[in-house]
């Protein structure tokens, strides 16, 4: 019995001709991008898929095309709506129309899509990461860092060739209060799907580092609202929010606010916003120890006007009574001489000799007396005046002896010293611990660098 047979062709063609059937028209599908490709001729292609609730298992996938004259006004109006590119990753409602070609195979033809959704998706995902953070108890764990007093030594992630890196250094710079700052750049890609990784990476090389920073600033220049979307990244906030230096965030939003604005101890809406919080720190420094000088000068001069003001006082009240014994023995000695012109005119001019000489003792005395009480309150206050300058030098001294420091912790200048670092898949390593056989190991000099290999681990005895 011979067996019915049909070419696949023909088995293509039924299968075209059901589809067409059941699907006559066009359908809004729900889907999530797993790989977008744009060709040259103008098309797109997509892989589009569904995971299960756990969102780790794909239970469904379909192939589908957009068209270049369709593709072009899709993706513009896409990007105005939902303020980012479409790209892997993101959640579509999209509609279009079920395809079968008996060379090709079945796709979905998009005609249109649905903005608004993948808002709703990027939303939910964003308050998602703002839950996470809260119920994980990190939220606010940057911002319960102390700031220092004055922070000079500044770690600074940013791509090298933003303009907003720039600006930040050259504000820094040319400070108008001549302060200075210590700064080192960890170059990261700061907009896209692959800046939360690298600004992470940045981070754990500022770690290894971390006793030489006071501050770790995150800044780019300005950009459209889609390409700051990296911001906020769970992982990256996670990072920021739990690391031990205090971050100060500027990348540039005018409006939003993201997660990484969130968590970072203190936020600005651009990098010279950054650069303008840390100089007006370090001015309010400077102001108060001038403002201590002020009042040490105040109070020294309130001082010196007191004890003078004292002494004028004891001065006119002497010099009244003296008046006043003056004016009376006066008139004691002229009843006597009337009444005894002859018998005591001799007694009389020794005691007005006695008197006068008394009189020009006591003044001399009083003279003598106001000078050195002047003398001891010029003293006094040239005491306070050396002191209050003593007691700025010391901060002066005390500041460029910090400035120095650190200058010498850079690890540039530790380098140069003849020191060195050794890294093991670029991160520092402290102590032979977790070493083994094989690993290759990365040693930086000041003039160059040297790789080795490990033959073997463990403790040996070092020569004394």
């Amino acid at each position: 019995m011979a067996v019915q047979t049909i070419s696949l062709f023909e088995l293509n063609k039924r299968i075209k001709n059901a589809l067409n059937e059941s699907f006559p028209g066009s359908l809004w599908v729900r889907a999530e991008i797993a790989e977008l490709r744009e060709h040259g001729n103008g098309h797109c292609y997509l892989d589009l898929v569904e995971k299960d609730e756990n969102g780790n298992q794909v239970v469904a996938r379909v192939r589908a095309t957009i068209w270049s004259y369709t593709y072009r006004t899709l993706k513009a109006y896409f990007e105005s709506v939902a303020k980012r590119p479409l790209s892997n990753g993101i959640k579509v409602l999209v509609q279009g129309s079920v395809e079968f070609q008996e060379l090709y195979g079945l796709s979905f033809n998009i005609k249109d899509i649905d903005p608004a959704y993948t808002l709703g998706d990027l939303e939910q995902r964003r308050l998602e990461v703002i839950r996470r953070l809260k119920e994980e108890g990190v939220l606010n764990m940057n911002k319960e860092l102390p700031l220092p007093i004055v922070p000079q030594k500044i770690a600074i992630i940013s791509s090298p060739t933003a303009a907003g890196y720039g600006d930040f250094v050259d504000q820094l710079l040319s400070n108008s209060y001549g302060i200075k700052f210590y700064y080192k750049l960890f170059p990261a890609i700061m907009q896209g799907d692959k800046a939360p990784e690298s600004i992470v990476k940045a981070l754990d090389k500022i770690y290894a580092h971390s006793d030489l920073f006071d501050i770790v600033a995150i800044i780019r220049g300005g950009g459209a609202s889609l390409d700051l979307l990296c911001f906020d990244d769970y992982w990256l906030a996670y990072n920021v929010a739990q690391f031990t230096l205090p971050v100060i965030s500027g990348i540039g939003h005018e409006r939003d606010v993201s997660v990484v604005d969130m968590v970072a101890h203190t936020s600005a809406k651009t990098p010279t916003a950054v650069a303008e919080f840390i100089i007006s720190g370090a001015a309010r420094v400077l102001e108060q120890l001038g403002s201590y000088g002020r009042s040490l000068t105040q109070i020294a001069r309130a001082r010196l006007s007191v004890h003078q003001g004292k002494v004028e006082r004891y001065s006119y009240q002497l010099h009244s009574v003296s008046n006043k014994l003056l004016t009376g023995s006066r008139h004691y000695l002229i009843n006597v001489a009337t009444r005894l012109p002859g018998f005591f005119n001799l007694y009389l001019q020794k005691q007005g000799h006695l008197l006068r000489q008394q009189s020009w003792r006591s003044r001399q005395l009083f003279a003598r007396k106001t000078e050195s009480e002047a003398q001891r309150l010029q003293r006094s206050s040239d005491k306070l005046q050396s002191a209050a300058t003593a007691m700025l030098k010391h901060a002066v001294v005390k500041l460029d002896l910090l400035e120095r420091n650190n200058k010498l912790n850079d690890p540039v200048e530790v380098l140069k010293r003849g020191f060195s670092i050794t890294r093991v898949g670029g991160l520092a390593i402290k102590t032979i611990a977790g070493l083994k056989s094989g690993d290759v190991l990365e040693t930086e000099f000041r003039d160059g660098k040297l790789i080795s290999e490990v033959k073997s681990s463990g403790q040996f005895p070092v020569n004394e």
